[in-house]
């Protein structure tokens, strides 16, 4: 009897396995996650969906419809291991929207097993917000979600729109880089979801802080004039829907009033500095007062003192650098005293000394710039703070520092 080549026995092997899934719906998560080269799973999931879809309306078995949303959970989720890229993100997309067709069809036709679920549509939408398609995309993602609403609203329970769904579509409008319209699309979604709770059409569509941060980062990023505006149009929103409203949570956190700064930060506006420690003033004031979900971390201390970088590198400003020492300090302080949200890091202290170096018509501005460096090497070596560890950088500045000296021939030595 004729040996079988290794090539054959694996085919066996995959056909054998193939079967088992088809009459074990259950064990297709496993064959996603298992570590099977990506192609062999793209294969095998393009397979089952066609053998799906291909069959005739009203045949499929209750264990083939059970295998449906499994399919486009896969499909949906696993991009990376199916080794999708932008380029073939469509094909995902129309596979899953192809399962979900399917359900729908075979209900018509009678199959009592066929009953789309509001995790189904999520599916689909999911895969089209991370197909690459942009604008395209969201418009679609859009549609599908506007459909299940109208869909639960005629009496179908079993397709009421959830936060998931209602994220998902906002997110899609996030990634239409294409569309410059993108983040007021986005936020039209959060506007809409936001009266659908409020009219009581949806109780599933209650916002969430998750909600609102991805409307803030589009603002952020959009380099748009109107785009701090907008962040803090949004921060105020939060607001009201928190204290006015009682929706509690919708509140507004650290991270979203770093959003707003951060998009301040990025607008080259020549009164971001003052706008920026006006906002994180505001966040001390209201952690002071009680409000700890918005007290200022290591991160909001960072951009308050890169937001002083161009009073001290393009106008010389030369109280810059001693406002941003003290804000430092203030960052030193709170650390030492507990707080490991105030974690401070070496770009912090290098951002500082940097400013010092700068200031050159500030007399003993070297001495200056060598007092942060010995604070971070204090910071590093005594506290403990790994991440303070002082790299060439910094020791750069405070020799750069040095050497811009000016003043008496005993004032040079000394800087030396």
């Amino acid at each position: 009897m004729p040996k079988r080549s290794r090539s054959s026995s694996f085919v066996t092997a995959t056909i054998v396995s193939a079967a088992l899934i088809f009459t074990a719906p259950t064990r297709i998560n496993a064959y996603i996650t298992s570590g099977l080269p990506a192609h062999t799973h793209r294969a095998f999931l393009r397979k089952l969906t066609d053998d799906i879809c291909n069959q005739s309306i009203g045949s499929l078995s209750p264990e083939e419809m059970s295998t449906c949303p499994m399919l486009m959970s896969a499909w949906a989720t696993a991009p990376e291991k199916l080794n999708l890229s932008s380029d073939n993100g469509r094909e995902r997309a129309l596979a899953v929207e192809g399962l979900l067709k399917r359900m729908i069809d075979e209900r018509r036709a009678g199959n009592t097993e066929a009953i789309a679920v509001t995790e189904d549509y999520n599916a689909v939408m999911k895969a089209w917000s991370m197909s690459g398609e942009g604008s395209k995309a969201a418009v679609r993602a859009e549609q599908i979600l506007i459909q299940m609403q109208d869909l639960y609203q005629s009496g179908d329970k079993n397709v009421q729109p959830n936060l998931e769904s209602f994220q998902i579509a906002i997110e899609a409008w996030t990634r239409a880089s294409d569309e410059p319209n993108a983040p007021a699309r986005a936020q039209q979604i959060l506007e809409w979801m936001i009266n659908t709770y409020k009219s009581g059409a949806n109780d599933k569509a209650q916002p969430n802080t998750l909600c609102f941060i991805p409307v803030l980062k589009a603002w952020a990023s959009s380099r748009k004039l109107e785009g701090p505006i907008m962040a803090e149009h949004l921060i105020m929103w939060m607001q009201q829907l928190q204290f006015q409203e009682e929706i509690e949570s919708a509140k507004p956190t650290t991270l979203c009033f770093n959003i707003v700064m951060s998009s301040w930060l990025k607008s080259a506006d020549i009164t971001s500095e003052k706008r920026i420690r006006q906002i994180f003033e505001y966040m001390e004031s209201s952690s002071k007062k009680g409000n700890v979900d918005v007290q200022p971390d290591a991160g909001s201390y960072n951009i308050v003192i890169s937001s002083i970088s161009p009073a001290v590198k393009k106008f010389y400003d030369m109280g810059g650098a001693r406002r941003a020492d003290k804000i430092l300090a203030r960052l030193e302080s709170g650390y030492l005293n507990g707080d490991e949200t105030l974690r401070p890091d070496s770009i912090i202290y290098n951002q500082v000394i940097d400013y010092w170096a700068k200031t050159q018509s500030v007399r003993g501005h070297f001495m200056k710039a060598r007092d942060v460096l010995d604070r971070q090497v204090k910071m590093f070596k005594e506290e403990k703070v790994r991440k303070c560890r002082p790299d060439v950088t910094g020791y750069t500045s405070v020799i750069a520092a040095c050497a811009s000296t000016y003043g008496t021939v005993k004032e040079k030595r000394r800087s030396f």
